[in-house]
């Protein structure tokens, strides 16, 4: 039962606002690859949103600034999960398009409250069958309607998916793991030594020949490319805060349908500043099926 009708309704703003960013990350991820290596976009991502986490934690509470030396070994594992998922994602939309990755990726939710269900060796209850069976006819309809759109170069099609299936494990891994330690670690000081641990753990990806010949424009972007990364965490910190975890997780499952609307438009508008997505009756129903089977999933999961 909802006690605060008004802070319920503000959690579910936040939880709107980490969708939003979620929808238009990937777009600009896309056109970031322009100009700027997967490796060296992630990095940048990554090292401005561990940077104002660190701002934050001194701000805050100084003394945690030493949490990144003492942390538990699965925090540190949970970072070096999420470099990879990071990098996987990119390299997807890289290789596919910012719709494929959004869609694909919604294996990680499923995959979270599958390993949840046998973490804690609860039976599935119907809803959940009927979400995991929804998810993955949406997944093989979704997969089949972007591979007859892209068959001249289905095996770069196939290889970008094989990143985002390592892409999804590895975040539900990741998830897993800051699920167990959240209780006990306060979110703030578990996101700084993620994020700080994994910049550093995509070093050797970066090629920082690209960053002297960028223009202010460029620049800009890969800046409020972090910044996106530090709001949709902000803001979903907050968005849990106030709201069921349940309700909050079906919000943000809808982010793929935002990304695949905001693109229809800025093409039908003759904005789009990336390769047009192009999605047949198959690929619409796929996602329909997806993102339906998943919030089914995650829902009807035990709190």
């Amino acid at each position: 039962m909802i006690s605060d009708r008004t802070e319920y309704r503000r959690g579910i703003y936040f939880a709107i606002g980490t969708a939003l960013c979620w929808a238009i990350l990937s777009i600009l991820l896309k056109f970031a690859l322009t100009f700027a290596d997967s490796g060296s976009v992630v990095w940048v991502r990554m090292s401005i949103a561990g940077l104002i986490f660190s701002f934050f934690v001194v701000k805050n509470q100084p003394k945690d600034l030493l949490f990144l030396f003492k942390a538990p070994k699965f925090i540190y594992v949970s970072a070096l999960a999420l470099a990879f998922n990071f990098y996987a994602y990119m390299k997807c939309i890289d290789l596919t398009t910012a719709s494929n990755a959004q869609i694909m990726i919604q294996m990680g939710p499923l995959l979270l409250a599958v390993s949840g269900i046998l973490y804690f060796k609860e039976i599935p209850k119907p809803l959940q069958w009927l979400g995991l069976f929804l998810a993955t006819l949406g997944f093989i309809s979704f997969y089949y309607d972007q591979l007859q759109i892209s068959w001249h170069k289905k095996e770069i099609y196939a290889q970008g998916n094989f990143w985002i299936v390592a892409a999804a494990i590895t975040w539900a891994f990741y998830s897993f793991i800051q699920k167990i330690y959240s209780s006990k670690i306060s979110p703030q000081k578990l996101l700084y030594v993620v994020f700080i641990i994994a910049s550093i753990s995509l070093l050797p990806l970066v090629d920082f020949n690209v960053f002297f010949n960028l223009s202010l424009f460029q620049w800009l972007l890969l800046l409020f490319l972090g910044i996106n990364s530090w709001i949709a965490y902000g803001f979903l910190s907050e968005a849990l805060k106030r709201a069921p975890a349940s309700h909050v997780s079906l919000v943000i499952t809808l982010n793929p349908l935002l990304t695949i609307f905001i693109i229809q438009c800025l093409n039908h508008w003759n904005l789009l500043f990336i390769p047009y997505e192009p999605l047949n009756w198959t690929g619409y129903l796929g996602t329909a099926f997806v993102v339906t089977g998943v919030g089914l999933t995650v829902v009807s999961q035990k709190k």
